[in-house]
């Protein structure tokens, strides 16, 4: 069975929780048979001046070391606005496998053109996911999400932790556009997960844990424990991410 998280968190020592390298992390994932974490760097990596260039480096020299175990997806903070597109532009040209903005902690809400559209225009040129913090009323609300789907219809979109509380827009937004996928880092109940597989299709929930901040025995809990077939398991866990992941690696010719 392939086990793939599909979303992860992981920053340079001292500015993240432990386990700090990618070496324990391996060790972590081998322990439960794990085959890969799709990760980007958490909040408390952003520098002084709002970027997270240092973080991003570092991911960067994690996925060449071992790029079978890490897909490294970078971090911007859209209000730098050019730097920040050139920041995706340099990170999607160097091998990371798509964008993360915290809609939230960045205060950006999907459907601002100014902010986002840029952004979204290095990833359909060179190819990569996003993957976009949601769940609150403000600029993380779900439905917004579709705004950008609707406009960037070959970039595949991820809504992070299913929407929370707002896990039923989140499920009508992947159901609606065809490159829109949930996943289920701390998504809020059983419900919300057996929902989005009726309603959306299997092939559009994706498992993950939001490690370190989640537990990745837990949340796969949920997954296992969850009104599902096995087959629907087997998409959730690992199957769905990683034809996201290939797709992306023929977009590149790789």
């Amino acid at each position: 069975m392939v086990y793939i998280d599909a979303h992860t968190h992981f920053g340079p020592p001292g500015r993240d929780l432990p386990p700090v390298t990618p070496e324990e992390r391996i060790r972590l994932m081998d322990s439960i048979g794990m085959d890969a974490m799709v990760t980007t760097p958490p909040y408390s990596s952003i520098s002084a001046d709002r970027s997270y260039r240092e973080a991003n480096l570092f991911l960067l020299d994690v996925q060449r070391r071992y790029p079978d175990r890490f897909y490294c997806v970078a971090r911007v903070n859209p209000h730098l606005r050019g730097r920040a597109v050139e920041e995706a532009e340099w990170a999607l040209k160097n091998g990371f496998w798509g964008i993360k903005i915290h809609l939230r902690n960045e205060a950006v809400s999907p459907d601002n053109r100014i902010l986002m559209f840029p952004i979204m225009e290095k990833l359909e040129e060179y190819g990569g996911l996003l993957l976009l913090h949601t769940g609150e009323a403000d600029y993380s609300h779900p439905t917004s999400v579709g705004y950008l789907a609707e406009h960037f219809p070959e970039v595949p979109i991820i809504i992070g932790h299913l929407g929370k509380s707002f896990y039923m827009d989140a499920i009508l937004v992947a159901r609606w556009f065809d490159n829109v996928f949930v996943d289920t880092a701390l998504c809020y109940s059983l419900e919300a997960i057996e929902k989005a597989v009726d309603l959306a299709g299997p092939e559009k929930v994706l498992y993950a844990s939001d490690f370190p901040q989640g537990c990745i025995e837990l949340e796969t809990l949920k997954i296992k424990l969850a009104d599902i077939s096995d087959r629907d398991r087997e998409l959730i866990l690992g199957l769905n991410i990683k034809k996201i992941l290939d797709d992306i690696r023929k977009r590149r010719g790789l």
